[in-house]
């Protein structure tokens, strides 16, 4: 092949041949082994129960481990990898909202310890 057919061919097929070899693999086995680990950590922090009474902590990691069960066998790694940062993002966009809340909470708490403390005094 001359130069200009193995750039045609790489530019019409750029995914097709493109070859991850073991320690791509590795590296990916890794960073997937570190993003379930950090949700089984963060899921230490919803210890309250949905109306069915079952703890969130026990539904999230039940699904994590189902998620990541499912997704053990995914050849692909380009499809790997969107799985991680999708799921890294979701874990990002949860701490976020549930920091929000927890501050609303808190707010909330010291407005009434402060007009309580206000009704005291008169």
């Amino acid at each position: 092949m001359n130069q200009k057919s193995i750039l045609s061919h790489i530019f019409d097929n750029p995914f097709n041949k493109l070859k991850v070899g073991a320690a791509a693999k590795k590296t990916q086995n890794k960073e997937a082994l570190r993003l379930y680990r950090d949700i089984l950590k963060f899921s230490i922090e919803f210890d309250w129960a949905n109306k069915n009474g079952e703890i969130w902590r026990d539904i999230i990691r039940k699904s994590a481990r189902k998620e990541f069960e499912i997704a053990k066998n995914e050849q692909d790694p380009f499809m790997v990898m969107r799985m991680i940062m999708t799921s890294r993002e979701a874990m990002q966009k949860t701490r976020e909202k549930l920091n929000e809340e927890y501050f609303k909470l808190n707010t909330t708490f010291s407005e009434r310890t402060k007009i309580n403390e206000q009704n005291k005094c008169e």
